[in-house]
């Protein structure tokens, strides 16, 4: 009966002639495994045959010119952690036996004693137990990985930081070339979210820094997740749809599953791991790994998307749709300690709706919650940039934040915010200056300084708004005026 199919590849590090003949002979005479062996004839002739072969088992004598005793065993694995060392030795001192298995021998064989049986079983049983412990230790590894992973995602509610966290530790520890994250819009159409390797982030569609569109129906919000490209050796075609585990071509596709209380099971997205050799086999511990994996991966993206629309709903003005006070001061302020690290320039404008109470009284409330609405939509038309941000500031106060604007660029924008107010012509029979709506504005630009506040630019915004509705409204005036 044969323990193997192949040959095993034996080191034999003996410098006695005699020694090496008869385990020549004992390894010949059993029948349970092909041998190919190779003979050392010191120790670092051993090592040196290590580093360039292949081995499953080495055969140590412990009394060698250059190494004697426990440390020539200890030398030895050193440079073969993975591999069997039986101990071979004329001692059959028992407390050098027993040092010998406590520093890591699979077994200590007296040579004077040694059966062709008795060397066959010894490098079985070390190959067994190699084995186990080397599957011991990958499954510690696993739930190492999955615990890492897992305690990483549950850290950050940033969606985007818990799908690359997962690509990448993924990639890391199953050595693959490649590891992508789909999500899936419909059964035709789906889209690259995050990838490993990946280059520089993109950034898709425009994302202002604004709560400007709040959770979809599914309590996702509707704002465009940064996009990664990818650095493959191979372009990946889109992932078709799969219900379930799919591997072929050295592709593995594991389906992202939403599940929902009292609502069917949603697919959400695809985990797709790729190598370049397309006849890999997927082991059963790894597909197992990646199913519960992105059943975790599917938790964290429920949990963060709604962190998403309670951040949405903490920071929105709820009538207007656009961000309130609140996130106005967030913002700024993250605005600011941004800028002054690069001397760059800031500007805010503040616009106040003219004789708007009068506009209440003359149509009521509700016609000027309307109003509040159509002048937030008509705002959020100026603003042409992601960086930019519209708030209402209060009541019948609006603010616009403008990063890395000077004056003359704030200028450019005020007229242009004019222009479209007078071109929407919005009534207002109420106004004792026009018929329409109109707007008092003022302005101001700073370079941020660490030694300044941001509420020095508010201050600065504020008394230029107050000399424009001084001055008659429906104007704008610059702090600099």
């Amino acid at each position: 009966m044969t323990f193997c199919q192949r040959r095993l590849q034996i080191l034999l590090i003996e410098d006695q002639q005699c020694q090496v003949e008869l385990l020549k002979i004992l390894l010949e005479s059993q029948s349970f495994f092909a041998v190919q062996l190779q003979v050392a004839r010191t120790l670092a002739q051993g090592i040196n045959r290590l580093q360039s072969g292949i081995f499953d088992t080495v055969l140590l004598d412990l009394f060698l010119p250059d190494g004697q005793g426990i440390p020539a065993l200890t030398t030895m694995q050193k440079f073969a952690p993975h591999i069997p060392i039986i101990v071979l030795t004329t001692a059959t001192d028992l407390n050098m036996g027993l040092a010998a298995l406590q520093k890591g021998a699979e077994d200590y064989l007296v040579k004077e004693y040694l059966r062709e049986s008795q060397i066959a079983k010894a490098i079985i049983y070390g190959l067994e137990r190699k084995k186990t412990k080397r599957q011991l230790q990958t499954q510690i590894e696993r739930e190492r990985l999955m615990g890492r992973i897992l305690e990483e995602i549950r850290q950050s509610l940033d969606l985007s930081v818990i799908l690359q966290t997962t690509v990448d530790e993924v990639r890391k520890f199953l050595q693959v070339d490649q590891v992508v994250i789909y999500r899936c819009y419909s059964p035709t159409a789906s889209r690259i979210l995050v990838a490993a390797p990946s280059s520089s982030l993109l950034t898709s569609g425009d994302r202002r820094h604004s709560p400007q569109r709040g959770p979809d129906s599914n309590g996702e919000p509707t704002e465009p997740i940064p996009c990664q490209t990818i650095n493959s050796l191979h372009p990946l075609p889109i992932a078709p749809i799969t219900l379930g585990p799919r591997a072929k071509d050295g592709v593995l596709l594991v389906p992202i599953w939403q599940k929902k209380p009292h609502q069917e099971d949603r697919l959400w997205g695809q985990l797709v791991v790729r190598v370049g050799d397309q006849q890999r086999s997927w082991l059963p511990w790894e597909i197992e790994f990646l199913c519960h994996l992105s059943s975790q991966v599917a938790i964290a993206i429920q949990q963060s998307a709604l962190f998403a629309q309670v951040h949405y709903l903490a920071n929105m003005d709820g009538l207007t749709g656009i961000g309130n006070r609140r996130y106005l001061d967030h913002f700024l302020e993250q605005q600011w300690q941004k800028l002054a690290k690069s001397h760059q320039y800031l500007s805010l404008v503040l616009c106040d709706i003219d004789f708007f109470k009068q506009y209440n009284d003359t149509y009521g409330h509700l016609q000027g919650d309307e109003c509040l609405k159509q002048v937030a939509k008509l705002m959020e038309r100026v603003i042409r940039r992601g960086t930019d941000l519209v708030a209402r500031y209060g009541g019948e106060e609006f603010a616009l934040v403008l990063p890395q604007t000077n004056h003359q660029g704030c200028q450019v924008l005020v007229a242009h915010l004019q222009t479209i107010f007078k071109q929407a012509q919005i009534p207002h029979r109420g106004s004792i200056i026009q018929p329409h709506l109109t707007l008092s504005i003022g302005s101001t630009t700073m370079v941020p300084s660490p030694n300044m506040v941001p509420t020095e630019l508010i201050d600065q915004a504020d008394r230029a708004l107050f000399k424009a509705k001084k001055a008659g409204r429906n104007r704008h005036f610059s702090f600099a005026d």
